[in-house]
């Protein structure tokens, strides 16, 4: 009998460093195995893809623009499909968007559909202890949902966390049924390899099921996704498709919105050029809850990123183009921010 394809789950909230604790799993990937990744993202230009493939070497998979509870049917599936069929993967680690509830994802991949040669293994989401402090977060459905449905709970950034965010963290994941089969207490998304082999258990499905049933016409309400370049052709193809310049572009931008957030993104020529300092600090006048980018800038390519205020960057590869993405709550207004955007770019 043909080896069954290990899939794991690495989901939370926006911001909380699901794609550096999938590069810090990567760095750990036995050589005797395959992996693959399969990303979703709210946005509509590929930040997360973007960033893990530039930083692993790796040809990274993604279904854009949406959540993956909204695109688990036909684009969700041709997609993996797809990856399974053509690079046969030991293992696939899939990243949900922030803003996507994982109960039918997982329903999909524990259907009979996938059972015959793919096999859950672990659900793991990452939450920043310090949110837990926050009401925001703990009036939030898909925030407790995403920890209920995981079978490892594991707080990132503990380096930026206090001793009461630890109590608060052990404290909420205890109240949890069933029980965690791992609590972890990391910094920089360090999981330990060995969690993935952890057995997905089933039974926390149920736990959420009836929430979603007494909200189900609300939820569909609130996923309806608008995209900027609309097209009635609903197809797996057109779905799937990634966004990109059109021959001459310098620029062009991508909206997205649902859950009650909204997103712009937009991608930038090689020949677009932006200046580090001024970027840097425009970015950080900017009152928004996310941007991540990856920027061509006259100091090198950068993997920069924005939450909550906090502005962090680093280095990476070199880069056929730069896109970047903001996500707020409130509406965002295109123009102004275009505005922006442009006069960080070197004259």
């Amino acid at each position: 009998m043909t080896k069954k394809v290990a899939i794991n789950i690495v989901m939370g909230f926006l911001g909380v460093g699901k794609t550096t604790a999938i590069l810090h799993l990567l760095k750990q990937k036995p050589a005797d195995e395959k992996w693959a990744v399969l990303v979703n993202e709210f946005g509509e230009v590929g930040i997360d893809g973007a960033i893990l493939s530039a930083e692993s070497g790796m040809t990274v998979s993604e279904v854009p623009g949406g959540c993956l509870c909204c695109v688990s049917g036909i684009p969700f599936q041709a997609a993996l499909s797809s990856l399974i069929a053509q690079q046969q993967p030991d293992r696939i680690l899939i990243e949900p968007t922030g803003l996507g509830h994982p109960k039918n994802l997982i329903r999909t991949l524990t259907s009979e559909s996938y059972r015959s040669y793919a096999e859950l293994k672990a659900s793991i989401c990452l939450l920043d202890a310090r949110q837990l402090k926050n009401p925001k977060y703990q009036q939030h459905e898909t925030f407790n949902d995403q920890c209920l449905l995981a079978d490892v709970l594991v707080a990132n950034k503990v380096d930026l966390s206090s001793d009461i965010d630890e109590k608060n963290f052990y404290q909420f994941a205890k109240k949890m049924l069933p029980k965690k089969s791992q609590l972890g207490w990391v910094e920089n998304g360090q999981i330990d390899l060995a969690w993935l082999d952890i057995e997905s258990d089933q039974s926390r499905q149920s736990i959420t099921a009836h929430k979603l049933h007494s909200h189900s016409s609300s939820h569909s309400h609130d996923h309806a996704h608008q995209h900027s370049d609309a097209n009635t052709d609903t197809s797996s193809e057109q779905l799937m498709k990634p966004v990109k310049l059109e021959e001459g572009q310098t620029h062009c931008a991508f909206e997205n919105e649902g859950m009650g957030y909204f997103s712009i993104g937009w991608l930038f020529a090689q020949d677009q050029i932006f200046d580090h300092q001024t970027l840097s600090q425009w970015l950080m006048t900017l009152n928004v809850e996310r941007v991540k980018g990856l920027l061509i800038t006259n100091e090198g390519t950068r993997v920069m990123n924005l939450r909550d205020q906090v502005f962090s960057e680093m280095p990476t590869r070199a880069l056929s183009q730069s896109r970047i993405e903001i996500i707020h709550s409130d509406i965002l207004n295109k123009q102004t921010l275009e505005q922006g955007l442009l006069a960080c770019l070197s004259h």
